[in-house]
């Protein structure tokens, strides 16, 4: 089977930016399977669009090819790069979109090549003419030494990652689902073993914490959903709605 292409980016659906990239897919490999993973990132947020990534590659075959364009920085010096991580590749601008691929992988399993910007490319647009013919390059079977230089560090985001201290860990929001449930940077790794007693946010906190959204009651409740980030949800209703916190907010977790 032909190593499909997903899509992670903030384009929207109102534009033609999206659709774009599928003709520049096609234009360098007709056949393509193209899958829209999604292009809802709320618009040059890296830290969500790390976690979708990263949310989406925990669901596709190790074979798929990843294009990820949130690219605040589009025409500057940035670099482009293709990754590989196992056998999955994406291809991304270096601002840290790639940062839980990257930082979560074993070191011996990832590198990366910074890709050549083609001559002629828009400087507002490299989405459709870098990242996506990339892509459909990767598909076609050209090898990642074949497209650039080796980079040892890519850009990678500090606000990823929570902060272990004695008794509590503290991290942020990085996505406000579409439900409204509220996931952090906490991950069920960031607690070695050890017990939630309460999480925090500026203006309120649960000590409700449980397994599934069905036994949250009035108000909000924590629980890490499945890609094993906490999250603060209500039933049936935003978490911000019921106090919960809000984009951007800093979350502490604190332990037992």
């Amino acid at each position: 089977m032909r190593r499909p292409i997903v899509f992670v980016t903030d384009y929207g659906r109102d534009d033609a930016y999206a659709a774009a990239l599928i003709g520049a897919v096609w234009s360098v490999e007709p056949m393509t399977v193209v899958v829209e993973g999604t292009h809802g990132i709320p618009p040059g947020d890296i830290l969500a669009g790390a976690y979708q990534l990263k949310a989406l590659a925990e669901a596709f075959d190790e074979n798929a090819v990843f294009c990820a364009v949130v690219d605040p920085g589009v025409g500057t010096d940035r670099k482009a790069l293709a990754v590989q991580i196992g056998d999955l590749v994406c291809v991304a601008p270096d601002n840290g979109l790639i940062t839980y691929l990257w930082a979560e992988a074993p070191i011996n399993e990832r590198w990366a090549v910074s890709l050549d910007i083609p001559e002629g490319a828009s400087n507002t647009f490299h989405g459709r003419d870098v990242f996506a013919p990339a892509a459909g390059q990767i598909v076609g079977g050209e090898r990642l030494e074949e497209m650039g230089d080796p980079i040892d560090a890519p850009v990678l985001l500090p606000e990823a990652f929570a902060q272990r201290q004695v008794d509590r860990v503290v991290g942020r929001v990085a996505v406000v689902d579409h439900f409204g449930n509220v996931i952090s940077t906490i991950r069920g790794q960031d607690l070695s073993g050890a017990s939630v007693v309460s999480v925090q946010w500026p203006g309120g906190s649960t000590n409700s914490v449980v397994s599934t959204y069905a036994e949250i009651g009035e108000g909000v409740a924590a629980l890490f959903g499945s890609v094993d980030h906490l999250e603060i949800a209500a039933r049936g209703a935003p978490a911000a709605s019921k106090g919960g916190p809000q984009a951007g907010d800093e979350i502490t977790v604190m332990l037992m």
